[in-house]
């Protein structure tokens, strides 16, 4: 059979689905094919094809990603990524996504995100690991806030549960203003809001578990929710139940520490699990013992690949002023080049140049540097970046170091 790789049609749609069921090893509700076409772009849909059966999965999406600064840059984000098991080692995935690259490019969207199921696959077509991620247990027993109820520092505002359909209309503006101040986050369609909180039917879908509460300040001003569910547990008479924080997001300092206590306040509840969360949690610092939270994983979650260096450097902001020359090496011809970048807090220009590099780096090693959460140095250290100037290092690692550090709270 003939092996080609295009964007399907609306008809191919079910086939397209049933491949990328068998690649992430769940089956394929009736119905799912259907409501998944209201959420792809066709254009940006690949198939894989061994005649006209669907052998390999791919498609993106058009997103804001949030950089340094806080600012802006045209991301697109990578996802459904499948190869069928008999068609392993074929050279499908690699026709799929160096076709998207070139069509990401040609739209002009500076870079390339996605999160990774395997890590090694994705550094081949100049993906760096960028913004990590992490996972906490809070010991409640032991879990005491510094201020009490009752100081003056700790704001008189409200957190209430509430219904899906107040969370729908109250969330989403909160994330919106959440996203753009955070480095690292994505955009969330209205699509995505209905099918997370349950306000359609997704074909195939758990129906709704667990609970969410809204914070408001003292002048009744939304500025924090939390998706939360729980479960009971019992030991000799004594409860054992845990609380797993879903989403947990926060515009202000006060709507951040009274979300984080109203968890923590839950009966028959003795830990809280909150996994998804920014490596800089500040819920240790609020606690008079911060061992009481406790770090269980950290791992790479988001992942970025420069198109558009001059793009991409000149859109975000860098927490000093400063002046590089970086040599970046790009095997599929994307960002390859010589690059002078003067940046600083106020922004930044980048151009082409041919003055001598300070660093050099391949691509993969420049998007792990782009988001702010890897250091220029452990990128050196570990062998990604060579240093041609005494000092050069130095200025990128404080230039492009991002604080807070860079978070993205969105699956996709």
């Amino acid at each position: 059979m003939d092996q080609t790789v295009r964007a399907i049609e609306a008809s191919e749609i079910h086939s397209w689905a049933q491949c990328m069921g068998v690649g992430f090893l769940y089956t394929v509700a009736d119905g799912y094919p259907e409501y998944l076409l209201g959420d792809v772009d066709l254009e940006r849909t690949w198939g894989a094809f061994d005649g006209e059966r669907v052998v390999g999965t791919l498609r993106s999406f058009a997103t804001a990603f949030t950089v340094p600064g806080p600012a802006t840059v045209d991301a697109s984000a990578l996802t459904n990524v499948t190869v069928a098991p008999d068609h392993r080692r074929r050279g499908l995935l690699t026709e799929m996504i160096t076709a998207d690259l070139h069509a990401s490019a040609a739209r002009g969207e500076a870079v390339g995100i996605l999160i990774a199921s395997e890590y090694p696959i994705y550094g081949r077509f100049g993906y760096g690991a960028a913004i990590e991620g992490a996972a906490y247990a809070v010991d409640l027993p032991s879990t005491r806030f510094r201020r009490r109820e009752n100081d003056s520092e700790i704001d008189s505002g409200s957190v209430e549960l509430v219904d899906l359909s107040t969370m729908r209309h109250e969330a989403p503006p909160l994330y919106e203003r959440f996203r753009t101040a955070r480095p690292g986050s994505i955009e969330r369609s209205a699509r995505w809001w209905d099918r997370v909180l349950h306000q359609v039917e997704v074909p195939g879908a758990k129906p709704p578990q667990g609970y969410q509460a809204l914070y408001r300040s003292p002048q009744g001003v939304p500025e924090g929710y939390v998706r939360y569910r729980a479960s009971q547990g019992w030991d000799s008479m004594r409860q054992t139940g845990e609380l797993t924080v879903e989403e947990l997001v926060a515009t202000t300092p006060a709507a951040y520490e009274r979300l984080w206590r109203f968890c923590c306040d839950v009966d028959l509840v003795t830990k809280v699990r909150a996994g998804d969360r920014p490596v800089d949690e500040v819920l240790p610092w609020l606690l008079e013992d911060g061992r009481a939270v406790r770090q269980t994983g950290r791992f790479d979650f988001l992942w970025v690949r420069v198109l558009d260096v001059v793009g991409a450097l000149s859109s975000r902001r860098y927490s000093a002023d400063g002046r590089l020359v970086i040599e970046v090496a790009d095997t599929l011809g994307f960002a390859g080049g010589r690059y002078a970048l003067e940046g600083g807090p106020s922004g930044a220009v980048c151009a082409r140049t041919d003055r001598a590099a300070d660093l050099s780096m391949p691509v993969g090693a420049l998007g792990s540097l782009y988001a702010g959460g890897v250091s220029a140095r452990v990128l050196c250290d570990a062998g990604y970046v060579d240093e041609h100037t005494p000092g050069g290092l130095d200025r990128a690692d404080v230039m492009f170091r991002s604080s807070p550090a860079p978070w993205c709270a969105t699956w996709f």
